[in-house]
């Protein structure tokens, strides 16, 4: 790989978001007399962000008035705590330090809103660090559709063909892929135990930062 701009995904492959959302999620759920949920057994619904959590947590059809209103209570709670619990995963800090060192360029593609991506990417010392930050809603298309990455490449002067874009879900593969760019997929993310990295057909798949730090390094 002649790769010199890497395009991360960032719930579920920078940072470990699950306990804020999950936590918004249970929130909604006491407040209507249900019962709160385990972050183990919701942890791979944050990935597919509110619209899944909400769907699973209520077992309501997001056709329905009564998912709308649930999931706006659940992003109104989200707004005002969205990095209580939230991190880095380990080993993430150091190797965006590493690939800085390197003289790599890199940035973030979300589909998280601006209104929770920009604060959480503040909270967790990010934002200075990236290079370019396209949110789910700079444009009117996400992932899987290619258009944010090729935005993201377009912002900071750099070619899909010497990018890689790495995610832990399959929409960022697809979307790497159909913009041209290498794909990597994680492990650590919020995949569901039926729907394996593995499977998504990405040109790597890697187990911690560690190994797709040694990914990167030695194919300079």
């Amino acid at each position: 790989m002649a790769i010199n701009h890497l395009l991360f995904d960032l719930d579920g492959t920078l940072a470990d978001t699950a306990p804020d959302l999950v936590a918004a999620l249970n929130f909604v759920l006491t407040r209507h007399g249900s019962p709160a949920v385990s972050l183990k057994d919701a942890r791979c619904w944050a990935g597919a962000g509110s619209a899944r959590l909400i769907e699973q947590g209520f077992s309501v059809s997001p056709a329905t008035k009564e998912f709308h209103a649930l999931r706006e209570e659940l992003l109104d709670y989200y707004d005002q705590h969205v990095c209580e619990d939230s991190c880095l995963f380990p080993g993430i800090d150091q190797l965006l330090t590493r690939l800085e060192l390197a003289g790599y360029s890199w940035g973030v593609v979300t589909n998280k809103p601006a209104r929770f991506a920009d604060p959480l990417l503040n909270a967790l010392g990010l934002s200075h660090r990236a290079a370019v930050v396209v949110c789910g809603d700079t444009l009117p298309t996400n992932k899987p559709e290619p258009e944010p990455v090729l935005h993201a490449c377009h912002l900071n002067g750099r070619n899909t063909s010497t990018t890689a874009l790495i995610g832990d879900d399959l929409r960022d593969i697809m979307a790497g892929r159909a913009a041209g760019t290498t794909t990597v997929a994680v492990t650590w993310g919020y995949a569901s135990p039926d729907d394996l990295p593995g499977n998504w057909g990405a040109d790597h798949t890697v187990d911690s930062p560690a190994e797709l730090e040694h990914l990167l390094i030695q194919n300079e």
